[in-house]
C-alpha cells in the first residue's frame, strides 16, 4: 500500500494518462490499442526509466569528467524510448508519418522531444534549487508540457510544429549544449583569479588536499575559498516535510533515515545517510589546511544563514562581490555532488576545473572505518570524536575541547 503513495509512481501514472489524452483527444482514437498499450507501458516503465537515466548520467560523468558526455548519454537513453513510443504510434496509425516532415521525420521528432525534455527538466530543477516550486511538481509540469506539445506537433498541427522546433532547439542548448561549451571552457588553460572548492567534505581527506594543491598550482590562483554544505538543501527540505528524519546523533555525526511517510521509490540519500555535523567538518577543514601548509592561500568560509537562504548560489554571489573583477574557478570531482556543482557553476559563470579521480579514497569509506585516508591531525580529530561522548572534555591538538550538542567546542583558542 505504501507504494501507492509514491510521488514517482503518481508522476508515472499521470504521464501515462496525459500521454493517452494528448493523442486521443485530437485524433478521437480513444480505443486504439497501440495508443492504450504505449500509454500503459509509459506509466509502468517510467520509474525504471528514471532510475536507469540517472545511473547512466552519473556513471558517464564519473568515467569521462564531462557534463556534456553525461547529458548526451541521458539524451541517447531518452531518444531510444521516444523512438520506441513514436514508432509504435506510427505503426498503430495514431500518427501519420507524413505529418512529421516539417520536424525532420521520425528521427527529428525523437531528437526534438528528447532535447526539449532535458531542457525543461533542467529548468524545473534549477527553479526548485532557488526555492521556486517543489522539485517533483516542477518536473511533473515540465514533463506534462513536453508530452502535450510533442503530441500536438506529431499529429500535424503546423503552428505547434514551429513552436516545437524552436523550443526543442532552445531547450536543447540549455539542457545539453551549454555543458559542451563549459566543458571546453574548463579545459582551456587560464591563469590567475580566485578559486572555489565547495562540497560536503564529509570528512575532508587526502584527495581533497591533493586536488586542491593541483588546482592552485595549475590555475596559479591568488586565493581559494572553501565552503562546506551545512545541511544539504534537499535534506533540509525533506526534514521540513517529514520525509526523512535524524535517527541518531553521536560521535560528531548525524544519521538520517527515511520516515514512515517517505516515498519508497525515491533515493533521498545520493550523497550518503551519515554526515558529520557542519561545525565538525569546518574544524577538520581548518585543521587539514593548516597541516598542509595552505593557510596563506586558502580561506575556510562558513556562512550558515547565507547557505540556508540560497545554498551555494548565495556563497558564490558573496565571493564574487568580494572579488568583482577577478575570474572565479570552481574545483569539483566526478561524483554525484560534482555533477550538482557543475550545474551551479554553469549557471553562475564559474569556470569549472574537473578532476577525474581514480584513487578510491572517499568520505564514505572513512565513515565506515577505513584508515589512512585522512591527514594525521584530521585522523586525530576523528578518533577524538569516536572515543568521547556528549558533554566530555579532552585535549585535542594541544587544546582543551568539549563536545557539546555533538559538536566540537574549543575552550583554549
Amino acid at each position: 500500500m505504501k507504494l501507492l503513495h509514491s510521488i514517482l509512481l503518481k508522476i508515472a501514472l499521470s504521464m501515462g494518462v496525459i500521454m493517452y489524452l494528448a493523442y486521443a483527444i485530437p485524433t478521437s482514437q480513444y480505443t486504439n490499442r497501440y495508443l492504450i498499450g504505449i500509454s500503459i507501458f509509459t506509466a509502468l516503465f517510467l520509474p525504471i526509466f528514471t532510475v536507469v537515466s540517472a545511473y547512466l548520467e552519473q556513471q558517464t560523468f564519473r568515467l569521462t569528467a564531462s557534463m556534456f558526455a553525461s547529458k548526451f548519454a541521458k539524451f541517447v537513453w531518452q531518444s531510444l524510448y521516444n523512438l520506441f513510443a513514436l514508432g509504435l504510434l506510427i505503426k498503430g496509425h495514431v500518427i501519420d508519418e507524413t505529418n512529421l516532415r516539417m520536424v525532420g521525420g521520425l528521427v527529428g521528432a525523437v531528437c526534438l522531444t528528447s532535447l526539449a525534455s532535458q531542457g525543461l527538466q533542467y529548468l524545473a530543477i534549477m527553479m526548485s534549487n532557488h526555492a521556486k516550486g517543489n522539485r517533483f511538481a516542477n518536473i511533473f509540469f515540465a514533463l506534462s508540457f513536453n508530452v502535450i506539445i510533442s503530441a500536438l506537433a506529431a499529429i500535424g498541427y503546423k503552428k505547434i510544429q514551429i513552436i516545437f522546433i524552436v523550443l526543442g532547439l532552445l531547450l536543447g542548448i540549455i539542457g545539453i549544449f551549454i555543458s559542451l561549451i563549459t566543458d571546453i571552457w574548463g579545459l582551456i588553460p587560464s591563469k590567475g583569479g580566485v578559486g572555489l572548492f565547495l562540497g560536503t567534505f564529509n570528512p575532508v581527506h587526502k584527495s581533497h588536499i591533493a586536488i586542491l594543491k593541483q588546482f592552485i598550482n595549475e590555475r596559479q590562483l591568488d586565493k581559494v575559498y572553501i565552503h562546506p554544505t551545512v545541511i544539504p538543501k534537499m535534506h533540509q527540505y525533506l526534514l521540513d516535510k517529514g520525509m526523512i528524519e535524524i535517527v541518531k546523533e553521536e560521535a560528531g555525526k548525524r544519521y538520517y533515515e527515511k520516515s514512515a511517510s517517505a516515498d519508497p521509490l525515491v533515493n533521498f540519500f545520493p550523497t550518503g545517510k551519515v554526515f558529520y555535523e557542519a561545525e565538525n567538518r569546518v574544524y577538520m577543514l581548518k585543521t587539514a589546511i593548516e597541516e598542509a601548509g595552505l593557510a596563506k592561500k586558502v580561506e575556510i568560509l562558513f556562512e550558515p544563514q547565507l547557505y540556508q537562504d540560497d545554498g551555494f548560489y548565495a556563497i558564490i554571489k558573496t565571493i564574487r562581490q568580494k572579488h568583482p573583477h577577478m575570474r572565479l574557478h570552481g574545483l569539483l570531482g566526478t561524483d554525484e555532488g560534482g555533477m550538482l556543482l557543475h550545474d551551479i557553476y554553469d549557471e553562475t559563470g564559474v569556470k569549472p576545473y574537473v578532476v577525474l579521480r581514480r584513487d578510491n579514497i572517499s568520505g564514505t569509506a572513512i565513515r565506515k572505518g577505513a584508515q589512512g585516508m585522512t591527514m594525521p591531525k584530521v585522523t586525530e580529530v576523528l578518533n577524538f570524536l569516536t572515543n568521547f561522548k556528549e558533554g566530555h572534555s579532552g585535549i585535542l591538538l594541544g587544546k582543551k575541547v568539549n563536545i557539546i550538542n555533538n559538536r566540537l567546542e574549543v575552550v583554549d583558542d
